[in-house]
């Protein structure tokens, strides 16, 4: 079972117009010239940031390019522009599914275009990719885009935390001092985002106590610079570095406190159907667990994972932690329970657990030669566990089957101990079964 790629911890490719910071001006008029003041006014990247704002500006850019299909037809340059300017916004909520398609409607238009229409097209898709963890993907798009425009701050700073997301730290490192020179040179750039790098290059290299001044230097960075303490989700963000790096330290208390004020500030910003506020209140809820407060941590654990299991960017790693996090909550080191008890806490996961069902089928993860099926598989057996601590027996059977037929079927990893309690575990809900049909 080869391992599962390595969670992007949050840090968003900076989503920044990279390409027009340094190109030469383009002159445009009128409407557009307005309509570009007011992207750069918008999307949760920016300092200030609601919720309920993005939702009415998202509502405001769909219907100035639904206006501009009809009066100016699809392929209007016009239409191009308030197309992706509604896509930067869905990218900034996480709207991965819906942002795809636009793209995948305009890239055509904007390739035969070229100049910067072309370039803000692929650089979104970059942004897109990169949130749905394919980060050789977008990669591979960052250095088509530096080809094309050359290099800048903000360009190499998102390269950057590409290259941090797939483990290559020693490219990571130079990208990121190379954006930290651009800088300084006058490119286009963000300092707290290129610190941020820097700190968790080091964090991820094993030092976590060097890592930690820099990424404090970064959070204190984005306060000043958005001049306020918690409306920003970029202070968020940082945030949640400094509280993972305490965490790393055995510092409990202090990354709980970061990470609290993570999520708080995620909620005020992006809201909690937001992939952000989920990983905040899983982090949060691990570092509970840690600290002996399992009760506190069970609901957030039970929320994050049922944000994750409706996102558009599902991450088979990420549901799998939080599945097996919220069994052993129930299983490992736990104060006896009445069996009664026990089936009606673990109730409550049954909608979630069938979510996740349904999602695998959508994507069709079981049979994708790209997913890891050794992951699946495990989804599937712990949520079998939960909905047997759940005492839905039946309910549980069909996710043992799927289970088990994937873990027969990897011949590069030795599975007998998962296939063993599989069949265990399937012989016994059978005959809970029949105990119960009996009765």
């Amino acid at each position: 079972m080869a391992a599962p790629a390595e969670d992007a911890r949050e840090i968003d490719a900076a989503v920044v117009d990279a390409v027009t910071a340094d190109m030469s001006a383009v002159a445009v008029g009128g409407e557009e010239q307005g309509d570009a003041a007011d992207e750069s006014d918008g999307g949760s990247e920016d300092c200030l940031s609601d919720a309920e704002e993005e939702l009415v500006r998202e509502s405001t850019y769909r219907h100035k390019m639904m206006k501009s299909r009809q009066v100016n037809g699809p392929n209007h340059d016009k239409t191009l522009q308030k197309t992706l300017r509604l896509v930067s916004c869905l990218i900034g909520q996480y709207k991965l599914n819906e942002t795809d398609e636009l793209l995948d409607i305009i890239m055509p238009a904007c390739k035969e275009k070229g100049g910067k229409l072309y370039l803000k097209a692929i650089q979104s898709r970059a942004f897109c990719l990169f949130k749905q963890y394919r980060f050789k993907d977008a990669l591979t798009i960052f250095h088509e885009q530096a080809t094309l425009v050359g290099p800048s701050a903000a360009l190499y700073e998102n390269m950057a935390h590409t290259y941090n997301s797939i483990g290559d730290y020693d490219n990571a490192a130079k990208y990121f001092t190379e954006a930290m020179s651009l800088l300084g040179q006058g490119s286009y750039g963000k300092k707290g985002g290129i610190l941020l790098g820097l700190g968790l290059v080091k964090e991820r290299q094993g030092n976590p106590r060097e890592a930690l001044p820099v990424l404090q230097q970064a959070l204190q960075h984005y306060k000043d610079d958005c001049k306020t303490e918690d409306g920003s989700s970029l202070i968020a963000k940082a945030h949640m570095s400094v509280g993972q790096c305490h965490e790393m330290l055995g510092e409990l208390p202090e990354g709980a406190e970061h990470i609290r004020d993570a999520a708080s500030i995620f909620q005020k910003t992006v809201g909690k159907v937001s992939p952000l506020y989920a990983n905040a209140i899983g982090v949060l809820g691990r570092i509970l667990i840690a600290q002996g407060k399992r009760d506190e941590a069970e609901p957030l654990i039970h929320e994050s994972l049922d944000t994750e299991a409706n996102k558009d960017a599902f991450h088979p790693d990420t549901i799998w932690k939080l599945l097996n996090t919220l069994k052993e909550l129930w299983t490992e080191n736990r104060k006896p329970t009445k069996l009664e008890e026990l089936h009606a806490n673990c109730r409550r996961y049954v909608g979630t657990i069938e979510t996740i069902w349904r999602r695998i089928d959508e994507l069709k993860l079981e049979t994708d030669p790209k997913s890891e099926k050794g992951t699946i598989a495990v989804i599937f057996k712990t949520a079998a566990e939960l909905l047997m601590l759940a005492g839905e027996y039946g309910r549980s059977r069909p996710y043992l089957q799927r289970a088990l037929k994937l873990l027969e079927a990897i011949k590069d990893f030795d599975c007998s101990v998962l296939i063993q309690s599989c069949v265990s575990s399937l012989r016994f809900v059978t005959d809970a079964a029949a105990a119960a049909s009996a009765d």
